[in-house]
């Protein structure tokens, strides 16, 4: 059986890596992620994206889903320019970027109405598509929202601080 990815996004300069987020966070949300977990899947895609692009220099960033899971990676695309970028001059001299070791984000559908089988994918991509205007400025105002969420748990997760009793070194002291 071949899986065909619902969505490939092309990855060619740092700018792309920050619309691979947003679009990730985006099919996270239509999938039906809570807000943290999509948060996660942008995080984890915004890494493979910026991997990929340190590896290959152009790669494309694969979104699929297979048994019942979400699966994102990166593939690398061939360089048909002749002026190569600097970090692809030497690559002659060294071992090809084992792609085994790429991140690779898989993460289980969230419990839904509609299986993985019957989730129209057409529908899924045509929606992150239509839904494709955010700005750098609204994925920063979405990532400060979540800064500020988990500095929120971790607050209400921290002991409450118990005073110490004030000890003097010096016995002389009143």
């Amino acid at each position: 059986m071949t899986i065909t990815p619902f969505l490939a996004l092309k990855l060619r300069r740092k700018k792309d890596a920050i619309v691979a987020r947003t679009r990730a966070r985006r099919v996270g949300s239509l999938l039906g992620y809570d807000v943290a977990e999509q948060a996660c899947i942008a995080a984890g895609a915004f890494v493979i994206a910026c991997q990929a692009l340190e590896l290959f220099g152009q790669a494309r960033l694969v979104f699929q889903i297979v048994n019942h899971q979400l699966q994102i990676y990166a593939e690398g695309e061939a360089v048909e320019t002749p002026a190569e970028p600097a970090s692809h001059r030497l690559s002659g001299l060294f071992a090809e970027p084992d792609t085994k070791w790429l991140y690779h984000l898989t993460k289980p559908l969230p419990a839904q109405e509609a299986s993985a089988e019957e989730i129209e994918l057409g529908w899924l991509v045509r929606k992150v598509e239509e839904l494709a205007c955010d700005s750098v400025f609204d994925e920063i105002v979405k990532q400060n929202q979540e800064i500020l969420a988990l500095l929120h748990e971790l607050r209400l997760c921290r002991p409450a601080a118990v005073p110490k009793e004030e000890k003097s070194s010096n016995p002389h002291a009143a």
